[in-house]
C-alpha cells in the first residue's frame, strides 16, 4: 500500500477558518454593489462617466423599474445568509420576471401621463417594458395586458422574495378595519358626549358662596347665660362688659366677640364676573391652541385662588393638561398654578389660578359658621376657607396628630395661634390642658399664665412656656411617663380610650383626666439640640397616646427627612404643607408635589387621615392683637392649676437641673468626695468623663457651701459633715458611706 497525503486536511483549523470567512467577504461584496448601484441610479451627476453610462443603460432597458436592481442584491443576501431553499437560478430568472413586469406596468402607466411629461424625459417603463405592453396589448388588449402585467409581478416577487401576499393583504385589512371601528367609536361617544352637553344646557358660570350663612353677630360656641338686664349688648370692643359663656364643665369661656369679624366689603376684593369670564375664554383659548378638546364646565371663586373646572372631551388624556402647567401659567400671567388631575369624585381637571387681589379670612368667621357648632368634638379647630369658599373645620381628636410644615413668612405659626384659640374658645382648663414648647420664645410665649398651661415637670405655680431643649427634652420624656401612668389607670376601669374612662370616673366619682395637647412650635431646632432623648419621645407618643387623650402638634419649617423621620411621619397621618421652597419638601409632607406652587400667607394644603389628596384651603388669620384680648380674658378667670404629679422632680432636684446636673450624678459625686477625702476637677472628670459636667458640679457644691477655697491657697476645703446631712436628707436609701464618714 502506498501512502497517500492528505495537504488538505494537514491544518483542519485553518481550513474551517477560509470556509467561514468566504461567505462573509462576498456578502459583503454583494452588499457594496447594491449600495454602489443605488447610488448610480439615484444620483448619476455624483457618479462620473462610468456612473452616466450605467445609470443610461439600465433606465433605456427598463426605465424607473431600474431602482430594484439593487433590492434584488440585498434579496439574494439575505436568502444567503438565511440558507433558505431558493436556488441561484430561480431567484434570477424570479428577478427578471419581476423586474420585467414592473416596467411594463410602469410603461402603461406612461400612456396615461400627460404628453409633455413624457416628452420631458425618457420612457417611464424603458424599451423593455414598451415592447412588452405593446405585443401583449396587440393580442390581448389593455386590460389584458394589465391582467397579466400585474399576476407575474405578484407572483415572481412572492417566490423571489418569500412574501406571501395574501398575508400581507390580510394584515392591512385588519388594521384598516380595527382603525375603522375605533373612529366609530369615539364618533359615537363623541355624538353622546355633545347631546348629553345639550340637554344639560350651558352651566352659569356663578361664584361659589366665600362663607357659609352670615352669622348675625358674634356669638359664643355654646349656651350663654341667661344675661342682666342691661341696655345694650357689650360690642367687640368691650368684651369684658359681656358675661363670658360657662363651658362644658365649670370653666368660663371667652366670647367670640374679642376676635374680629371679617370686613363688610370683603367680598369686592372676589374677582367681577368679567375678570372670570374674560379668565375663562383665555383659559379655553390655551387650551385649544395645544390642540386640547376641553370644555370650562365650571368656576369657583376663592378667597385667594379661583379654581376653573374643565372637562376634557372623550379620548383626551389628562396627562395631556398637567403636561401645560406652565404654559397656562404663562397664558394666564399668573405667579404660579395648580393643576388637579382629576379633581376628587368630578369628571373635571381642576386648575387653579391666583386672585390679583386676595381676601383676608378671619378666626371669627370660621368659628362662627356651621362647621362648628356647639355639638363638635372638644378638640375641634378651625383651619380657614377651601378654594370652594366653604368653612373647613377639623377634630384633633381623630387626627389623632398633626404635621405642620412651611418655609418663613408661609403663615405656620399664625396655623398654631389658630389652632389653640380654637380649643381655648370651646374648652376650659379643667377639660384640656396645652403643654407648649417654643425653642424660638417669639411666638407661644403669648400664652403665658393662662389656667390651660401644663407641664409634668413644673408645678401648676410655676408652669410657664417651655423655651429650653433639654428642659423641653425632659417634659417630653416625663409626658411618656404620664401616658404610661394612664394606661395603667384605664386598664384598671377596663376603659379603652378616655371618653370611657372619664364616663366611669363620673359615675364613680373620681376625678375626670383632661385632654392634653402637645405643641412643638419649631421641631427641627429641638432635634437638633436634642435629638435622642426628643425623638424618642415622640415616637412613643406618636405610637400610643392617641387612647389616653393625647395630642401632638408638630410644626417645623424644615421638612426633611433626618427631622421628619420615617417613625414620627407614619404616625402622623393628618398634615398640613404651607408653602415651601422645593418639590422635595413637598413630597416629604404630603407624598405629593404641590406645595412649591402654594402663594403663602395662609395658603396651605390638608391631607386628612384617609384622604388621597389634599385639600386647598385659605388659613383663618388672628392677629397679635386678638390673642392679647383672649389671653387677658383667660387669666383673669384664673392660674393654672392640676395636682403634682409623680414625674415633677422633687425641690432639691429642681435645684440641681439649674444647674445641669442631674440628682443622680449629684450623689455619686458627694460619694466620691466622701470616700477620696478630696475634690478637684480633675477627679470629677475622671470619673463623669466631661470636663463641662465637672465644672458644673463644682459650680453645685461651691454654691451650697461645701467645698470652699480660703484666702492665699488653691486648695479646697470640704465640709464633710455638710455632705453628709445633706445625703442623709436628700438620699437616705443611699448614704451608707455618709455614716462611715
Amino acid at each position: 500500500m502506498h501512502n497517500r497525503t492528505t495537504y488538505h486536511s494537514r491544518n483542519p483549523r485553518r481550513a474551517r477558518r477560509e470556509g467561514t470567512a468566504a461567505p462573509v467577504i462576498r456578502l459583503a461584496l454583494a452588499g457594496l454593489l447594491a449600495a454602489y448601484l443605488t447610488w448610480l441610479i439615484l444620483f448619476p451627476g455624483l457618479s462620473g462617466s462610468f456612473g452616466r453610462w450605467v445609470e443610461s443603460g439600465f433606465w433605456t432597458a427598463f426605465g424607473a423599474a431600474s431602482i430594484l436592481l439593487p433590492l434584488f442584491i440585498v434579496n439574494a443576501m439575505i436568502h444567503r445568509m438565511t440558507a433558505q431553499a431558493t436556488g441561484w437560478i430561480t431567484l434570477g430568472l424570479g428577478s427578471l420576471v419581476v423586474l420585467a413586469g414592473a416596467s411594463s406596468l410602469l410603461a402603461m402607466l406612461g400612456g396615461w401621463l400627460p404628453p409633455d411629461w413624457v416628452a420631458a424625459g425618457p420612457a417611464i417603463g424603458g424599451a423593455v417594458g414598451r415592447s412588452i405592453h405593446e405585443s401583449l396589448s396587440r393580442w390581448v388588449g389593455a386590460p389584458g395586458s394589465l391582467m397579466i402585467c400585474f399576476s407575474s409581478f405578484i407572483v415572481s416577487s412572492q417566490i423571489t422574495t418569500q412574501i406571501r401576499w395574501g398575508r400581507v393583504a390580510a394584515g392591512l385589512a385588519a388594521m384598516l378595519a380595527e382603525d375603522y371601528h375605533g373612529w366609530m367609536r369615539s364618533r359615537q361617544e363623541l355624538e353622546a358626549w355633545r347631546k348629553r352637553s345639550a340637554a344639560a344646557g350651558p352651566k352659569p358660570l356663578a361664584r361659589a358662596p366665600l362663607t357659609a350663612e352670615p352669622a348675625p353677630a358674634p356669638a359664643p360656641i355654646v349656651s350663654m347665660p341667661e344675661p342682666k338686664p342691661a341696655p345694650a349688648p357689650a360690642s367687640a370692643a368691650e368684651p369684658a362688659s359681656a358675661k363670658p359663656p360657662k363651658s362644658r364643665a365649670s370653666g368660663v369661656l371667652p366670647s367670640l366677640g374679642l376676635l374680629k369679624a371679617p370686613a363688610k366689603d370683603r367680598d369686592s376684593g372676589l374677582p367681577t364676573q368679567d375678570e372670570l369670564d374674560t379668565a375663562s375664554a383665555s383659559l379655553q383659548q390655551t387650551l385649544t391652541n395645544f390642540g386640547i378638546d376641553a370644555a370650562i364646565s365650571g368656576i369657583l371663586p376663592g378667597p385667594v385662588i379661583t379654581r376653573f373646572e374643565v372637562s376634557p372631551a372623550p379620548g383626551v388624556k389628562v396627562s395631556s393638561i398637567v403636561a401645560l402647567e406652565n404654559d397656562i401659567a404663562l397664558a394666564m400671567r399668573a405667579r404660579g398654578i395648580r393643576i388637579i388631575a382629576p379633581i376628587p369624585g368630578k369628571a373635571a381637571v381642576g386648575i387653579e389660578i391666583p386672585n390679583a387681589r386676595p381676601v383676608l379670612v378671619t378666626l371669627q368667621e370660621i368659628l362662627a359658621s356651621s362647621a362648628v357648632t356647639a355639638k363638635s368634638p372638644l378638640l375641634t379647630f378651625g383651619v380657614g376657607l377651601t378654594a370652594e369658599g366653604s368653612p373647613l373645620a377639623a377634630d384633633l381628636a381623630t387626627m389623632p396628630h398633626l404635621l405642620v410644615a412651611g418655609a418663613t413668612g408661609s403663615g405656620k405659626s399664625v396655623l398654631i395661634h389658630s389652632i389653640i384659640l380654637s380649643i381655648l374658645f370651646r374648652a376650659g382648663p379643667e377639660q384640656v390642658k396645652f403643654l407648649l414648647i417654643d425653642p424660638k420664645r417669639l411666638e407661644l410665649t403669648f400664652y403665658e399664665g393662662i389656667p390651660h398651661l401644663f407641664d409634668p415637670c413644673v408645678p401648676a405655680a410655676s408652669v410657664q412656656v417651655v423655651t429650653d431643649a433639654k428642659a423641653a427634652a425632659r417634659s417630653l420624656n416625663a409626658m411618656v411617663k404620664v401616658m404610661e401612668k394612664r394606661y395603667e389607670k384605664f386598664q384598671v376601669h377596663s376603659a379603652r380610650h378616655i371618653d370611657g374612662f372619664n364616663q366611669s370616673a363620673a359615675k364613680l366619682g373620681l376625678p375626670k383626666e383632661p385632654y392634653i395637647v402637645v405643641i412643638i412650635d419649631e421641631l427641627a431646632d429641638l432635634m437638633l439640640v436634642s435629638r435622642d432623648g426628643v425623638e424618642d419621645s415622640i415616637q412613643r407618643l406618636a405610637q400610643m397616646a392617641r387612647a389616653v387623650g393625647i395630642h401632638l402638634v408638630l410644626a417645623t419649617q424644615r421638612p426633611s427627612v433626618d427631622v421628619i423621620t420615617g417613625v414620627i411621619k407614619a404616625n402622623l397621618p393628618s398634615r398640613v404643607a404651607l408653602q415651601v421652597t422645593a418639590k422635595v419638601d413637598s413630597r416629604v409632607i404630603l407624598d405629593s408635589q404641590g406645595a412649591e406652587a402654594l402663594q403663602g400667607k395662609g395658603d396651605l394644603l390638608y391631607l386628612a387621615a384617609g384622604a388621597q389628596k389634599p385639600a386647598r384651603c385659605q388659613g383663618a388669620y388672628v392677629s397679635e392683637d386678638e390673642i392679647r384680648k383672649v389671653v387677658d380674658f383667660l387669666r383673669s378667670t384664673g392660674r393654672p392649676d392640676y395636682p403634682p404629679l409623680d414625674t415633677m422632680p422633687k425641690p432639691a432636684e429642681a435645684d440641681l437641673k439649674s444647674f445641669g446636673v442631674e440628682p443622680h450624678e449629684f450623689r455619686d459625686a458627694l460619694k466620691l468626695v466622701l470616700e477620696r477625702r478630696r475634690v478637684s476637677q480633675d477627679l470629677l472628670k475622671s470619673q463623669f468623663g466631661s470636663s463641662a459636667r465637672a465644672t458644673n458640679l463644682l459650680s453645685l457644691l461651691e454654691v451650697k457651701g461645701m467645698i470652699h477655697k480660703p484666702e492665699g491657697t488653691n486648695r479646697w476645703e470640704i465640709s464633710f459633715e455638710l455632705i453628709s446631712d445633706y445625703l442623709k436628707s436628700n438620699f437616705p436609701e443611699k448614704s451608707d458611706l455618709a455614716g462611715k464618714a
